[in-house]
């Protein structure tokens, strides 16, 4: 989102020279100088951004909208953020689009809203594609089209956006028109999404696993993932049907889980 400061030149730290006066001088604190070196970047992205590159509009957008650097002006955020647009920046489209849809620095245009979010789908930002694609699906905003909805879900979800994996693994599982049911390929986009940490994926993923529908049944992998979502009443089921030994088994592998987590 914006240029890391270790980059910054040597000389500029001479300008913080407010910091070095004499010893008597009560010595800033380190959120003072953080605010500093970020006034400093912030100068600096601006001057670039004037000179034309289009990361740094984005940027400086961005430093405007949430205040780093700078003081918060979402109006000045969002002329920012055109003049990026304008040069095909997928991020600046998507913070326009929020911003018109949410009347923040721009007064509420659905339609624009619209036209934003579509334009940084197209230009390859996964949650524009995501959320153009649940438009699509609920006719949003958009006419209701279920081929849309599962062509843009489809690249979201190819660019690992868990909801859209969801989504994808519902019409692999159920099928669609011109798509037939393919229970292994709902299990590979249901696990995705579940690793991920999203719990309608995680309890789907689990009750395939209870029924060895795609893959062979495993109480151990129904019993992990139902716990991972925190389904207590699924896992109470699925423990009156295990061994002591599979139970075991079962629990171990639900605090290795947690304990990757915890890492």
């Amino acid at each position: 989102m914006y240029k890391s400061l270790a980059v910054l030149p040597p000389t500029l730290f001479l300008l913080l020279g407010i910091f070095a006066t004499g010893a008597t001088a009560q010595a800033p604190s380190e959120a003072e100088r953080q605010q500093e070196l970020l006034r400093i970047w912030y100068e600096i992205r601006e001057g670039v951004a004037q000179n034309g590159d289009v990361d740094a509009k984005y940027d400086v957008g961005v430093a405007n909208f949430i205040a780093r650097g700078t003081a918060e002006n979402h109006e000045k955020a969002a002329n920012w953020f055109e003049r990026a647009a304008d040069r095909g920046h997928a991020g600046a489209h998507y913070y326009l689009a929020y911003m018109y849809a949410a009347g923040v620095g721009r007064e509420t245009d659905a339609a624009k809203s619209t036209e934003h979010y579509l334009r940084a789908a197209e230009l390859g930002h996964a949650e524009a594609q995501y959320l153009i694609g649940s438009r699509y699906a609920n006719g949003d905003g958009l006419p209701r089209d279920g081929k849309e909805a599962a062509k843009w879900m489809s690249r979201a979800a190819d660019r690992g956006v868990p909801g859209a994996q969801y989504y994808m693994g519902q019409l692999h599982e159920l099928g669609q028109p011109g798509m037939r049911p393919d229970p292994l390929a709902a299990m590979g986009l249901y696990r995705a999404a579940a690793r991920q940490g999203h719990v309608a994926a995680q309890n789907r993923l689990a009750e395939l696993y209870l029924t060895g529908r795609g893959v062979g049944r495993d109480l151990e992998e129904a019993y992990l993932w139902f716990s991972i979502a925190e389904n207590a009443e699924r896992v109470e089921e699925i423990r009156r049907s295990m061994s002591r030994a599979q139970l075991a088994a079962a629990n171990d592998r639900v605090q290795a889980h947690l304990a990757g987590l915890a890492r």
